[in-house]
């Protein structure tokens, strides 16, 4: 089964499993870093105990940020490894739903696309 680590500033991350998990109930195989109170070098260690082979998402809030960075940076030694960044919620039912149904590629490709489909601006 695919990994994912939610990487993201603040509580973000522990906010958006838990309503997750209140909508499809516990997951699995899945870890919530914070980089608050953290410094670079920290979270990359945080994130890096995660990586126990395999295949893995890392889904981290925006591009750039701390969280970014730090995955970025373990992604250079597992390239078997994504990146998706803008987390919302629409992005993580995708990927818990249809992780153990797609090919690792394809699924990241979902998940991406079930991401941008999930922003709508509604008229009145």
């Amino acid at each position: 089964m695919v990994r994912a680590v939610i990487v993201t500033h603040g509580t973000l991350g522990n906010e958006l499993m838990g309503a997750v998990q209140n909508v499809l109930g516990p997951q699995g195989d899945v870890d919530v870093v914070s980089n608050n109170g953290m410094s670079l070098d920290q979270i990359i260690t945080a994130a890096q105990s995660s990586l126990s082979g395999g295949s893995l998402v890392f889904f981290v809030d925006f591009c750039g940020g701390s969280p970014y960075v730090a995955c970025k940076t373990l992604q250079q030694n597992h390239p078997e490894c994504a990146i998706i960044s803008g987390v919302n919620m629409p992005m993580l039912f995708s990927f818990f739903t249809k992780r153990s149904q797609l090919p690792f590629k394809d699924l990241v490709e979902m998940v991406e696309s079930d991401a941008h489909r999930g922003i709508q601006r509604i008229s009145s």
